[in-house]
């Protein structure tokens, strides 16, 4: 009985300064220090350290095109041409690609699908395919595609959807 006694009470002893330096956090306020000219100035808490940063919205528009012809033999994807899927002035690694399929209704993955793993804020890729597992129902498709960025529109951060000019045509030789 002794026992369950001492630990509710540490328990509740626990909460209390848990509690406390909780509050004392969230209810900061600027601290005072004096002058050497005898006046107090205020100084502001600086921020918290370590949190999550946020890439700040540009007000240059990001631009991407397609070229070129990829064909698959049955094996292997074979580029031909100058295919690639370009871009400039990307300033975010989050910025998104949305690729479409002509005709559509084939769930085929088709990337690169964000800027993380590419040069920003210029450059070039190879498009990779994949099937699925899947068998494609049509001899050749167009590839396009288009980025979703961030601007800032009336005072507040939007997502802007930039369609890519151009288009990949995928060649399926059975």
């Amino acid at each position: 009985m002794i026992n369950k006694k001492i630990l509710f009470s540490v328990i509740i002893f626990a909460v209390i300064i848990i509690g406390i330096f909780i509050v004392k956090g969230i209810t900061t306020e600027p601290s005072a220090s004096p002058s050497p000219t005898g006046e107090s100035s205020v100084s502001p808490t600086p921020p918290p350290t370590g949190g999550p940063t946020v890439s700040p919205a540009s007000d240059i528009t990001p631009k991407c095109w397609l070229t070129g012809e990829i064909v698959y033999d049955g094996q292997v994807f074979i580029h031909t041409g100058a295919q690639e899927f370009n871009y400039k002035d990307v300033d975010d690694p989050h910025d998104i690609i949305k690729w479409q399929i002509f005709p559509s209704g084939e769930t085929f993955s088709i990337g690169p699908n964000r800027y993380s793993g590419l040069n920003l804020p210029k450059g070039s890729d190879y498009l990779t395919v994949s099937f699925n597992g899947l068998t494609p129902k049509h001899n050749q498709y167009d590839l396009t595609a288009s980025m979703d960025y961030v601007m800032v529109v009336d005072n507040a951060a939007k997502i802007i959807n930039e369609k890519c000019s151009g288009k990949t045509t995928l060649k399926i030789n059975k």
